[in-house]
């Protein structure tokens, strides 16, 4: 049956053909039934991951950890715990409202799990350490980093979570069928990719899942956001345990960045910008001037949270996560003003100056240790092998190589397959996305000048406008398009042939190997890191240690271009943490 036209809102919409309802209500079963059975072994679950999420106590969340002075400004573990709370509370606050409904309700935990793992995936220094990686990568040719993806790739190929949790139900659960332990490890990917998809599209505050997801599609998500510039924000969740938590991550850090920015003395109080807001939030003025006078503002971040946390519940349904239209206007207020505020002077001109480069430099040097040692080719049989790889570690025992060889040795077979797939998809998208933007730049007349930050890629992209002068690229067809990608990939793979704007193969995924390290280490372990191998002074590093109270840092803010603009995209994406 062909679907109607119906008009909402001004624009024209397709209903849905009957069959596309039946297929939806099939999925929405299914997954119920999966989740459901998944939660009869929560502890299991729960404990098995929570083993590798053990340093969120040491990560930055909007504040760097390693300049905070307030020991109650959050970090991640503080941030997960909140938004755990928050979700338990909507989840069976919807439940409670729908117990008349046909449609099953949350799986309140799930969500939990959900939720209090979901930035298991961050890195040292919060977004901008994130960053940092993944415009290296970009500049190298080797794909991008994002959080909401790290964590997955890591619970998935590195820790092999999806065994361990197998081999502990078993262990718990003596009396379980093959059939249906084989079940539940074929469900788990439900969980991951509720950490894979809370960072998604861009701000709004209404969520519906995507219930014909499968567990391949996701697989290829997690792929592509490691892989294609900005495809995490594409991402929409498979289940409504997991579009809840996209909404709780936002009604946890909104508040809270705001108490932080006071606590640290980014703002002094809460002044008629922020009244204006809160007072149509529901604060009273009265609360707000006493806040003020008493210097305690937990109060009114709780306040917030607890009224945005009914109105999910009084707006929506299981199927369709929302806030109402006001209440989502206000919030997206208060996050912009967050990062008017806030955000925009966290990264200090310092901090720029001295990590990137630092990080490529490691990166640079882990690669060169693993190529000199020939490890690509070992690493399986080291992984498999305690004393060839004892011998090694022995080696780099003393040297400041060794916490990142021993890591490097701990990589499995599938864990290094992931990698190397992920580097080679990579290569081939930034080869399309850099032909592109030069064939882009010709037939708009444009002058492309090189940039600092990015110039291996931008004299890449120099290469290929030279090379596109000399083609007609009127009515230039994907095919053609195609085949110029494969010619650049063939000759990567040939040393006589490869430009010196390109590295070959094994020294991609060398790199990739040590950027991939230096994500796993918390604010602590990275700044150590840096004094080990003296790329930073002892003065240096009292200065990236400065309390945020102790000097102005306003005045130090950085005004590079690169990083206003993603300072404005953070803030047109809703201010993501």
């Amino acid at each position: 049956m062909e679907g109607k036209l119906y008009k909402e809102q001004g624009k024209v919409i397709k209903q849905k053909r009957l069959s596309e309802y039946i297929e939806e209500s099939e999925s929405i079963l299914e997954k119920y039934e999966n989740l459901k059975e998944l939660s009869e072994f929560a502890p299991e679950i729960r404990g098995e991951i929570s083993k590798h999420n053990t340093k969120s106590a040491n990560k930055t969340m909007m504040m760097k950890n390693l300049r905070k002075s307030d020991e109650k400004t959050q970090q991640r573990e503080s941030h997960q715990k909140n938004a755990t709370s928050i979700a338990i509370q909507i989840a069976n606050g919807i439940n409670k409202k729908q117990l008349k409904s046909k449609l099953p309700g949350f799986n309140v935990k799930i969500v939990a799990m959900i939720m209090r793992h979901h930035d298991i995936g961050h890195t040292f220094l919060g977004h901008s350490g994130e960053w940092w990686l993944s415009n290296i990568g970009e500049d190298y040719g080797i794909g991008y980093y994002v959080h909401n993806a790290l964590g997955p790739r890591d619970l998935i190929y590195r820790y092999r979570v999806e065994e361990e949790i197998s081999k502990k139900i078993e262990q718990n659960h003596p009396e379980i069928s093959k059939k249906k332990l084989t079940r539940i490890k074929n469900s788990l990917w439900m969980i991951m990719e509720g950490i894979n998809s809370h960072n998604g599209e861009t701000p709004q505050t209404e969520y519906s899942p995507e219930l014909s997801k499968t567990k391949k599609e996701f697989e290829k998500e997690n792929l592509k956001c490691h892989t294609k510039k900005g495809f995490d924000k594409t991402v929409v969740p498979a289940t409504p345990e997991a579009c809840l938590a996209r909404l709780c991550d936002k009604i946890s850090y909104a508040p809270y960045d705001m108490v932080d920015g006071l606590r640290e003395g980014f703002i002094t109080e809460l002044n008629e910008e922020y009244i204006s807001i809160l007072t149509k939030i529901g604060i009273a003025e009265e609360e707000i001037k006493t806040a003020n006078q008493n210097g305690n503002y937990d109060g009114i971040a709780k306040k917030i949270q607890e009224i945005w946390i009914q109105d999910t519940i009084n707006n929506s349904s299981n199927m369709c996560i929302k806030m109402s239209r006001e209440q989502g206007d206000l919030q997206r207020q208060l996050v912009a003003l967050n990062n008017k505020k806030i955000v925009d002077f966290v990264v200090l001109k310092e901090d720029n100056q001295t990590y990137p480069k630092c990080l490529r430099i490691l990166m640079n040097a882990f690669g060169n240790v693993l190529l000199k040692e020939n490890f690509l080719n070992r690493l399986p049989e080291l992984y498999k092998d305690p004393e060839q790889k004892k011998e090694i570690l022995k080696k780099y025992e003393h040297t400041s190589f060794y916490e990142f060889i021993k890591y490097t040795c701990d990589s499995n077979e599938e864990d290094l397959e992931y990698t190397i797939k992920i580097v080679e998809e990579a290569t081939k998208q930034g080869i399309l996305d850099e032909q592109e933007k030069a064939r882009q730049i010709i037939a708009n007349g444009e002058e492309f000048e090189i940039s600092e930050e990015f110039k291996n890629r931008d004299m890449r992209i120099s290469e290929y406008i030279e090379y596109y002068k000399t083609k007609n690229l009127e009515n230039y067809s994907e095919q053609q398009k195609e085949q110029d990608m494969m010619q650049v990939l063939e000759n990567i793979k040939n040393p006589n042939k490869i430009s010196p704007l390109y590295f070959n193969p094994n020294k991609r995924i060398a790199l990739e190997l040590g950027r991939k390290y230096l994500a796993t280490l918390d604010d602590f372990e990275f700044i150590q890191l840096l004094v080990d191998t003296n790329l930073i002074t002892e003065e240096q590093y009292k200065s990236l240690t400065r309390k945020y109270k102790d000097f102005d840092f306003r005045k130090e803010q950085d005004m590079q271009a690169n990083w206003i603009a993603i300072s404005k995209k953070v803030q047109e994406q809703g201010g993501a943490r």
